[in-house]
């Protein structure tokens, strides 16, 4: 059973208590969740730091100043916060967590931190119960460089990078304020005649965005791991961490493992893939037993998409989102992207989440025998593929949507709901556009 903490929800007046629907399978023995609307907007009654092992708030707290620390420092302070002997990298705390054996946690300057500054491109991850925090502001993390030194080069501008992925304008955001991507040309000639276009020839990359590019302006994915976590199995927290690119996604969670992992305040995006027929997610947890809950947190820009979750032969995980995101998820080739997935047997909450334009795919798609409550939350579908699907429950899964709303417009299928041969039930559903398709043996039901 958690440990559940109201502390940060006690000012709130009006709260209503909401039931969890009638067969909707989360193990309340093992995650006892409160839910509750709060002046109309859904919420669980929990508070996140108890959600992880106790052990990891009374450990040591290892310092990181991107810009004054050293690695060769103990990283240790008087109190949280104190700086004066912080270490420059992630990984180098990482290390010096593990060797106390026990719990820790990893308290990081507000900054930028690249390429290998994470977990020395996968080399370096911790082992033990962990919380990574931005201390007082945002810690920053590309898996590329900050800043670019662009040469003149007529028609284009050059920079000796090697391995690029992707490539984005940070000075040229889309309406949900994200990086907007450069294309690809076929050949330097074509970047070089064609505005917001890019290509690497084997030895420099160039891009054209229509003048010069500034130092900052310009951001570049090469092939290194964003928070990539393959052997960690412990108890995992993160706070104001947010995440750009990753060749195995900006978020990744593989192992094997009986733990809770929790994000507050986190963004994941722009993953890019080291091979075009391996397009990964923004954030990934697999094999996971235990409670995985987000709060206030993005997964957007994914290759494939923007949230997965995958028991892939581990039973267990229960998944709590509230307040996320997904936008703009599906990058080249990749099809069947979606804002959120959860496959096999994995039961979810989601309160309150905006899920939203994927490039190929369903903005929210159920899969196998997963369950699903959705309570208050909206998905618009704007696709390419020649259908727009919002909500979709597939095979055996189930999903209650409560107080949602699904919009899905500009192709010849337009589906706010599709239940494939999944099972649906409904409560206040708006379909703002698009219909409500029933196939293969599905059902569309109030609750």
């Amino acid at each position: 059973m958690l440990g559940v903490g109201l502390g940060s929800f006690a000012p709130y007046r009006n709260r209503v208590p909401i039931a969890f629907p009638t067969g909707f399978s989360w193990d309340r023995t093992r995650f006892d969740v409160e839910i509750e609307r709060v002046c109309g907007v859904y919420r669980a009654g929990v508070e996140p730091r108890n959600m992880v092992d106790p052990a990891i708030w009374s450990g040591a707290a290892f310092h990181v100043d991107g810009v004054a620390g050293d690695d060769g420092n103990s990283g240790l302070g008087s109190a949280d916060g104190d700086f004066a002997n912080a270490k420059r990298t992630i990984h180098a705390a990482f290390v010096a967590g593990n060797a106390t054996g026990a719990a820790y946690r990893v308290l990081v300057k507000p900054g930028d931190y690249a390429e290998a500054g994470f977990t020395r491109n996968g080399n370096d991850e911790p082992d033990q119960p962990v919380a990574v925090i931005g201390w007082a502001g945002a810690l920053r993390y590309r898996a590329g460089p900050f800043s670019v030194t662009w040469s003149d080069v007529g028609g284009a501008f050059t920079a000796s990078k090697s391995s690029v992925r992707r490539v984005f304008r940070c000075d040229l955001l889309t309406d949900e304020g994200l990086y907007a991507e450069l294309s690809e040309a076929a050949d330097v000639a074509a970047c070089a005649a064609t505005v917001n276009t890019w290509v690497h020839d084997g030895t420099l990359l160039h891009v054209n965005v229509g003048g010069t590019p500034g130092t900052e302006s310009i951001a570049v994915i090469r092939s290194f791991h964003g928070a990539r976590f393959m052997t960690h199995d412990r108890d995992f927290y993160l706070e104001n961490v947010h995440c750009e690119w990753g060749i195995s996604g900006a978020l990744h969670f593989d192992a094997v493992a009986s733990r809770n992992i929790v994000g507050v305040n986190c963004s994941f995006r722009y993953s890019a893939p080291s091979s075009p027929t391996a397009l990964q997610d923004a954030a990934r947890v697999r094999r996971t037993d235990g409670l995985v809950a987000f709060f206030d947190c993005d997964a957007s820009g994914g290759a494939k998409d923007g949230w997965s979750f995958h028991e892939d032969g581990t039973a267990g995980m229960h998944v709590l989102l509230q307040g996320c995101s997904g936008w703009r998820n599906g990058f080249s080739t990749a099809t069947s992207c979606n804002g959120f997935t959860t496959h096999d047997g994995v039961p979810a909450i989601l309160l309150g989440g905006d899920f939203d334009l994927s490039r190929n795919g369903t903005e929210v798609h159920v899969i196998q025998s997963t369950e699903t409550w959705a309570a208050g939350c909206r998905a618009v579908a704007r696709d390419v593929d020649g259908s727009s699907v919002a909500f979709k429950c597939s095979n055996d899964a189930l999903m209650w949507l409560q107080d949602c709303s699904g919009d899905a417009a500009g192709q010849a299928e337009n589906y706010a709901l599709q239940a494939n041969a999944g099972t649906v039930f409904t409560r206040s559903f708006f379909a703002l556009s698009g219909g409500v398709d029933v196939t293969s043996g599905g059902s569309v039901t109030p609750f």
